[in-house]
C-alpha cells in the first residue's frame, strides 16, 4: 500500500502537524518505571517526544511529554481487557472527559504474522466501524496506518529486529507519517502497539 496525500489531519494537537512528511525514529529502553521511549526526527536526530513509563500504577501506562516534558498524552490498558484494549487521554488526565481514542485488538492472541488494531475516536461510541486501523505484522517488522477501512495508508511503522533487542525489550522502529498527519497520534500508536506485543 502506498502512501497518499490526505487533507491535514489532527487527532492531538495540529503542532504535530507538519508540511513535509515526517521520519521519526523510536527507541525503547526499559527502566525502574517501566517502558521509556525516546523519539527522534530522523534526519536530525533531535528529540521531538519521550514517552516515560509509570512506577506506581495498577495498570500498564506511561506518558508521552514533548521535547520540553510538557505532557501531551497519557496511555492506559484497559482493566476490563487486558492487552486487547488500549485507551489514550489528553495530557496526564484518565478521565473519560478527557480521552482522544480507543485502540482494540480483536483478541490476546492473533495469528503469527498477522496483525490488526482498530482505532475509535471518542466521538464514535458505537465503535461499529473503526476511525483508523493498523495491519501488516508486527512480528515481521512492518505494519501501517490507514484511515478507517480504507486503502488510504497514513503513517508506516516498521520495527527493527534482533534477538538481543527482542531479549531485553529494546525495540527500536522506524515511523513514517504522512505530511499534515499528526504524528503525536502516529507515535501513540508505536507505543500501544508495543506493549500489545510485549509481555513483561
Amino acid at each position: 500500500m502506498e502512501m497518499e496525500a490526505v487533507p491535514a489531519l489532527a487527532v492531538v494537537d495540529a503542532r504535530f502537524c507538519t508540511g513535509d512528511a515526517a521520519a521519526l525514529s523510536v527507541a525503547k529502553t526499559l527502566s525502574m518505571s517501566g517502558n521509556d521511549f525516546t523519539v527522534t526526527d530522523a534526519a536530525t536526530g533531535a528529540v521531538v517526544l519521550r514517552v516515560d513509563g509509570v512506577l506506581f500504577s495498577l495498570r500498564r501506562r506511561c506518558l508521552l511529554v514533548d521535547a520540553d516534558r510538557r505532557p501531551v498524552l497519557t496511555v492506559q490498558e484497559s482493566a476490563m481487557v487486558m492487552n486487547t484494549r488500549w485507551k489514550v487521554f489528553r495530557g496526564e488526565s484518565t478521565s473519560r472527559r478527557d480521552l482522544l481514542f480507543t485502540a482494540v485488538k480483536p483478541s490476546a492472541m492473533q495469528l503469527w504474522g498477522s496483525t490488526k488494531v482498530s482505532v475509535f475516536l471518542s466521538s464514535n461510541d458505537a465503535e461499529q466501524a473503526c476511525d483508523f486501523r493498523v495491519t501488516g505484522s508486527y512480528h515481521d517488522g512492518a505494519c501501517a496506518v490507514s484511515l478507517g477501512d480504507s486503502d488510504t495508508v497514513i503513517a508506516k511503522i516498521d520495527r527493527r529486529f534482533s534477538v538481543a533487542s527482542a531479549l531485553l525489550g529494546k525495540n527500536t522502529y522506524s515511523v513514517t507519517v504522512n505530511a499534515g498527519i499528526d504524528y503525536a497520534f502516529i507515535v501513540a500508536l508505536v507505543v500501544v502497539l508495543d506493549e500489545m506485543h510485549f509481555q513483561p
